[in-house]
């Protein structure tokens, strides 16, 4: 009798800790929001690395993603990757969860300072907060290819992923955080990140950045 009483008990502390497992995974769910996109450029007159994030849209049904609140904060620049980053994120309203980052933009400026951009690597490296296989593309102004943002028929982060992807036959595939991460050990190679030209609706294809090999200029073959 005293063993199925015990066996009870176990059985309901159990299903209690399950519960309550279950509620806090929710709960943690609840709070986080899903970067597709991160814009990431260098202000030489500041001296200040810029960071901002793109996110899902509401969707076709009138429903919303949860996510309409962070679209509308603004990028947030300072003297690193990691601090603008980090003062990016001291504004939303939700805990960004990067594992559905789907396009890196650099801006040019960016990619030329190398200290920032190496600083960058280094972090993305250490704490991988962004999937290796992350789209990396790069623009002269991001504030001009943000501003398009409003004129899409979808978000810019998904926007850009099939842009993308549309065009990897170009050079066989396109380039990765992860190609850039292991470059930056290696120094072997010269990589070529698509260059995008943003116009009114949409962008166009605006040839290849070469990185690495003492930063050569813009290659447009």
């Amino acid at each position: 009798m005293k063993k199925s009483i015990k066996k009870g008990l176990c059985m309901v502390l159990l299903g209690s800790c399950l519960l309550q497992l279950t509620a806090c995974a929710k709960t943690e769910l609840e709070e986080r929001c899903y970067p597709l996109l991160a814009v990431v450029d260098y202000d030489e007159d500041a001296n200040q690395v810029s960071f901002c994030a793109g996110f899902p849209r509401a969707d076709n049904s009138g429903g919303s993603t949860g996510q309409t609140a962070e679209l509308q904060v603004s990028t947030a620049s300072e003297k690193t990757f990691e601090t603008s980053k980090a003062e990016y994120e001291k504004n939303l309203n939700k805990v960004p969860d990067y594992n559905h980052i789907k396009v890196l933009v650099l801006g040019e400026d960016f990619v030329e300072n190398e200290q920032a951009y190496e600083d960058m690597l280094d972090h993305l490296s250490l704490t991988e907060e962004f999937p290796r296989n992350t789209y990396v593309c790069m623009v002269e102004d991001v504030e001009e290819l943000l501003e398009i943002d409003k004129n899409l028929p979808q978000d810019l982060g998904t926007y850009l992923e099939e842009y993308l992807g549309n065009h990897e036959e170009k050079k066989n595939r396109m380039l990765t955080l992860g190609d850039l991460i292991d470059e930056k050990e290696n120094k072997t190679l010269v990589l070529y990140a698509p260059y995008l030209i943003p116009e009114e609706t949409y962008v166009e294809w605006g040839g290849y950045y070469a990185i690495g090999a003492g930063m050569p200029p813009i290659d447009f073959e």
